[in-house]
């Protein structure tokens, strides 16, 4: 595992700041993170309410690509006040993700999508890494908002358990009792080491090549090479 100092401090359990911010490889071009882990400006510019809960990015259209090996947790259809739309849940297990840690789980979570591209994943259905989840869609589908994937990477301490409750727009969300939210950049930064500025060197899914060992994450968005 890649030697990156304060392991709690750089996860930023529940929302916490970390400092980590990505940097994109020499030699591709990236489709970018838009809003990060715990800022407080959204995708356009303007202050949030609160602080975000993961990360934003991403082109309308782009491919969603899996960020490492995995199952199907669950997926349902969300309203979070912009909309009906979709949402995907995938669990990784440490030995997925080459990494030996005490979590017992990790669990991605991708919301604003269209539900339609996700209706015929099942519980349980196996997930390679770099497999095309969806496409970049708007929150709620509503043309009001700039296009974004919101990503959640939730640490679970304990037992592979959901209970499902109902929030103040009749969409349903997730509950496991022990499971805290971290910043996605914190897994994308397993496998280099991570800069003294706290940039995290972003590894671009590229098509055959080995990942046999490669310890976390991948990034989640399209990087197109410039040669």
């Amino acid at each position: 595992m890649a030697k990156s100092g304060n392991d709690v401090e750089l996860k930023g359990y529940d929302i916490r700041p970390t400092g980590l911010k990505p940097r994109y490889p020499a030699g591709f071009r990236c489709s970018p993170l838009t809003s990060l882990y715990a800022s407080w400006i959204d995708v356009d510019g303007t202050r949030r309410s609160e602080p975000h809960s993961g990360v934003d990015g991403g082109r309308l259209g782009d491919p969603i690509l899996a960020p490492g090996p995995g199952v199907v947790r669950a997926v349902w259809r969300a309203n979070w006040g912009w909309g009906d739309e979709g949402a995907l849940l995938i669990k990784h297990s440490p030995n997925d993700l080459n990494l030996h840690t005490q979590a017992q789980f990790y669990y991605s979570e991708f919301d604003h999508l269209k539900y339609s591209e996700l209706q015929d994943m099942r519980p349980g259905q196996a997930i390679k890494r770099g497999d095309r989840l969806a496409h970049v869609y708007r929150p709620g589908g509503n043309p009001e908002y700039l296009p974004e994937v919101h990503w959640e990477v939730w640490e679970i301490g304990g037992e592979d358990k959901l209970r499902w409750a109902r929030n103040h727009f009749d969409g349903a969300y997730w509950i496991n009792d022990s499971a805290r939210l971290i910043d996605p950049l914190y897994l994308l930064s397993r496998n280099a080491p991570l800069q003294a500025d706290r940039d995290v060197i972003i590894t671009p899914y590229q098509q055959r090549k080995d990942y046999a060992h490669f310890q976390g994450f991948t990034y989640i968005l399209p990087c197109h090479s410039e040669y």
